[in-house]
């Protein structure tokens, strides 16, 4: 399995880089970095905003399975970081796409997906009704996503697809840290 692992974004929401924010003595970043590189036999890290304040981080692991590439047009939304990645997935790889902000996600729950995918183009979990990620995605599916355009969504690509729901009560593949609210819970469940 690989993971494209997409940061890119510019975190409007967050008002400043949320991925090198601090989260039990690490960024954000570096906890979603290392389970998927713990799950994954490569990762494919795409960055874009924030580029400059997240290569230190993602340098401190050079050595490991890790490919960074970079979205220059970053503002035409998170399926053109995701088309991005997936072009640097090779052919016949089983793939995963996940989320730099989503520091509760284990590499437990990588491997929790791929008993799954069996005869699925994609497995996606649900806490509470809500999507989340990482998703697992079949072979087949890279041809398929790397023909759309980068103003496409992963949200409308899965609901053309064969996709195994995979409903669970673990809020981890749903909580990521787009607001200061958001990271304000997760520093405050360190301290609980």
């Amino acid at each position: 399995m690989v993971t494209v692992l997409l940061a890119a974004g510019k975190a409007s929401r967050m008002g400043e880089s949320k991925l090198i924010l601090p989260y039990k003595d690490k960024p954000i970043l570096a906890h979603a970095l290392e389970s998927a590189l713990a799950a994954s036999e490569r990762v494919i890290v795409v960055t874009g905003y924030h580029k400059e304040s997240l290569m230190p981080i993602l340098t401190s692991y050079a050595g490991h399975r890790l490919d960074i590439v970079e979205n220059p047009n970053a503002n035409l939304g998170q399926f053109s970081s995701t088309l991005l990645g997936v072009a640097e997935v090779e052919e016949g790889e089983v793939f995963t796409i996940a989320m730099g902000d989503a520091p509760l996600v284990t590499d437990s729950h990588y491997r929790s997906l791929v008993p799954l995918l069996s005869d699925f183009d994609a497995v996606r979990p649900y806490c509470q009704n809500i999507p989340g990620h990482p998703v697992l995605c079949a072979e087949s599916l890279r041809k398929t996503i790397l023909a759309l355009p980068p103003t496409h969504t992963m949200r409308r690509l899965l609901s053309d697809c064969n996709v195994y729901r995979y409903d669970t009560d673990d809020p981890a593949w749903i909580t990521d840290i787009d607001t200061p609210m958001a990271y304000e819970q997760l520093v405050n469940l360190v301290s609980d």
